[in-house]
């Protein structure tokens, strides 16, 4: 995936080096880089915000704004789902232990990919489960039908569960 974003590399050694050095990043995500990590958006995501070295620290802060094409989990409805997120990570280039991963942003050649920052924090931050409203009836096992428009006709009795 990394030939695909390659748009979205930037470098960050001259902010490594210098403190209270700052960079603003605004950057837009396109429609197939967005589809590449599984997220298509009918809004497309926008970052913006600054890289700063604060006292040696390299930091990164920026708002996250799209809409992606969701699904609702009950009903297959399609659910607009407005993102607008702030997010903050610190930089580094290696880490002292596998451990610390976790805690930091690694960026090992200086170089800092911004679609894969943006998009992980954004599948990050989206529910784990994605509803068109929170009283969604979902699909009639039986035929199908969306019990959100209404009515199908089958009863519970129509319902059989076969295990074998």
């Amino acid at each position: 995936m990394q030939e695909a974003t390659a748009g979205y590399r930037i470098s960050i050694r001259s902010l490594l080096v210098r403190p209270d050095e700052k960079r603003t990043v605004r950057k837009q995500i396109d429609a197939d880089t967005a589809a590449l990590y599984g997220l298509p958006c009918t809004e497309l995501p926008e970052i913006d915000g600054v890289l700063e070295n604060r006292a040696g620290v390299l930091m990164m802060r920026y708002r996250l704004r799209c809409v992606p094409e969701l699904i609702c989990d009950r009903c297959l409805s399609p659910v607009a789902m407005q993102i607008d997120e702030t997010f903050e990570h610190v930089i580094v280039t290696e880490t002292a232990s596998e451990e610390n991963d976790a805690e930091y942003l690694l960026a090992p050649d200086a170089m800092l990919d911004l679609a894969e920052v943006a998009m992980t924090d954004l599948r990050l931050s989206m529910p784990t489960k994605t509803l068109c409203s929170p009283d969604c009836k979902g699909l009639c096992p039986v035929c199908g039908k969306n019990r959100n428009d209404g009515d199908c006709g089958c009863s519970s009795a129509d319902i059989t569960l076969d295990f074998q």
